[in-house]
């Protein structure tokens, strides 16, 4: 296993974009919200639209302000904490960041469909895009909190069955685990191997005897050296020298851990 790549900004937020887009209940709520705002019809669109149209036209218009949003607000929230600057200032910076480039993609869509004047219409449009940019973008950190939980602090008081999984050459001293899949590659000083769990189920199970650092890796409290920035992005680095990356949504729970 060689250094991980993922210690970018960019990189963190399309980790992040992607597992998101993984989610059915994503998808589902999404769509639903599309689907209710299109029937309402809110800011004249119920009057100018018929009800096919109007309903592709938020469809269309929900799903792209949401990703564009989210990437980019993401993006400068995870910069900002990295300037040591407060999780909720960081998110209303990157919510303030998306809103302008949201309201001039609506108007520049309003001049295609509704040929209305753009900078009149991205104006009028500017307050209540950022309005519900910074809802989206704190009920999107609200839930990715509360996935993540609190953190344990129990100690096993025996190791978990399923380590027998590991082959006996490897010992049970574990130095990380990643998730792929179906499987969690578990890795200790001897070498790794591919063990089949699910990652939640085998973090769960090693209680504080090591860290979450992101939606796909834990790392053992022992074989972290240091925590630092790189590029913008918080990575921890082993005693082994490798570098792991740290979630944004992980960060106060990592340090907090680490002390």
């Amino acid at each position: 296993m060689t250094k991980v790549a993922n210690n970018t900004i960019i990189a963190e937020t399309v980790a992040e974009a992607r597992v998101m887009a993984g989610s059915k209940s994503f998808w589902v709520v999404l769509l639903g919200a599309s689907l209710l705002i299109g029937l309402t019809g809110p800011f004249g669109t119920f009057d100018a639209l018929a009800m096919p149209e109007r309903t592709i036209y938020w469809l269309f218009v929900v799903t792209t302000t949401f990703w564009l949003g989210y990437l980019l607000s993401f993006a400068v929230a995870t910069y900002a904490e990295g300037y040591d600057i407060s999780p909720v200032i960081s998110i209303g910076i990157g919510a303030a960041a998306a809103s302008p480039l949201l309201a001039a993609w609506l108007a520049g869509l309003h001049v295609v469909v509704f040929a209305t004047p753009f900078w009149t219409d991205a104006l009028h449009l500017l307050p209540y895009v950022a309005v519900i940019t910074v809802a989206v973008a704190a009920g999107t950190e609200a839930l990715a909190i509360r996935e993540i939980g609190p953190a344990s602090h129990a100690t096993p008081t025996s190791k978990p069955a399923w380590l027998d999984q590991l082959p006996a050459h490897l010992g049970r001293d574990l130095i990380l685990l990643h998730a792929q899949d179906h499987y969690v590659r578990a890795q200790t000083e001897l070498g790794e191997t591919l063990i089949r769990i699910r990652f939640q189920d085998a973090v769960d199970d090693l209680g504080d005897y090591g860290v979450r650092l992101h939606r796909s890796w834990w790392v053992a409290r022992d074989a972290i050296k240091a925590y630092r920035y790189r590029n913008g992005a918080p990575i921890v680095v082993l005693q082994n020298g490798l570098e792991l990356p740290v979630g944004r949504t992980y960060r106060r729970a990592v340090r907090q851990a680490l002390g």
